[in-house]
């Protein structure tokens, strides 16, 4: 039997499917995996980091499925360190900046400005609509 992109499956003594070795992952890059995990890095580095290319989120996908252990550790370490980094924001000391720093990155508050311009005598002021929908506005 042939698999996509012309590899031979055989079946094997009972039933098994002999194709491509599964890609391990070293407990040295495990160990950095999580340390990256808990630092906050994007799961896709971190996939990176245990030997899976970029281009292959499917891949490890696959792998955290079959290994459901080290996918539990790897969200572990994320929520952890997420709830460290926000206690240092909150026990920055004076000021509001910190929390609200957080608020706007992590519960959705985002401060809405509304600007209104008219053109030369008030008339109507023509903006692109590229332009105008950077800045939150609709094109007509």
């Amino acid at each position: 039997m042939k698999a996509k992109g012309g590899d031979v499956l055989v079946k094997g003594g009972k039933g098994k499917r002999v194709g491509r070795p599964e890609k391990s992952v070293s407990s040295e890059q495990k160990k950095i995996a999580l340390r990256a995990a808990y630092l906050g890095m994007p799961e896709d580095r971190v996939a990176v980091l245990c030997g899976f290319s970029c281009g292959n989120p499917a891949g490890w996908g696959q792998y955290l499925m079959r290994h459901p252990d080290f996918k539990m550790e790897l969200e572990s370490a994320r929520v952890t360190g997420e709830v460290e980094m926000q206690g240092r924001v909150l026990d920055a000391g004076n000021g509001w900046q910190g929390s609200a720093w957080l608020l706007e990155r992590t519960r959705g508050y985002v401060a809405r400005a509304s600007l209104e311009h008219t053109g030369k005598g008030g008339k109507e002021l023509s903006v692109s609509g590229n332009l105008l929908g950077a800045f939150g506005g609709q094109s007509k």
